[in-house]
C-alpha cells in the first residue's frame, strides 16, 4: 500500500521511467531491472509499487521471475493517460 495519497514521488517516478522508455505507447514489454536500473528501487520496494500500479489497472505483469520478482511489465493505455497527467502536474 503507497501511504500519503494516490501516489508518492517513487511510484510516479517508476510510471514516467516506464511511459518514456515505451515511448509512452501501451503493450509495449518492458524489463524492470532495465527501468529500475537508475532509481536503485529495492527488490521488495519494486514489488509493492508493481503491485499499486496493477491493482489500478495502469500496468500488466507480463512474466514473474527474475532478480526483481518480475520480469516485464507492459503500460495499459490507463497507465499511458496517468502518466501524461503526471507530466503536467
Amino acid at each position: 500500500m503507497i501511504i500519503g495519497g494516490d501516489f508518492n514521488n517513487k511510484c510516479r517516478n517508476l510510471l514516467l521511467r516506464a511511459a518514456e522508455q515505451s515511448g509512452f505507447q501501451s503493450g509495449v514489454s518492458l524489463n524492470v531491472e532495465d527501468l529500475n536500473s537508475n532509481l536503485n528501487y529495492s527488490r521488495k520496494e519494486i514489488a509493492g509499487y508493481l503491485e499499486y500500479l496493477k491493482d489500478r489497472n495502469f500496468i500488466l505483469l507480463s512474466s514473474i521471475g527474475g532478480p526483481l520478482l518480475y520480469g516485464h511489465i507492459e503500460l495499459t493505455r490507463k497507465g499511458i493517460v496517468k502518466a501524461k497527467e503526471l507530466l503536467s502536474d
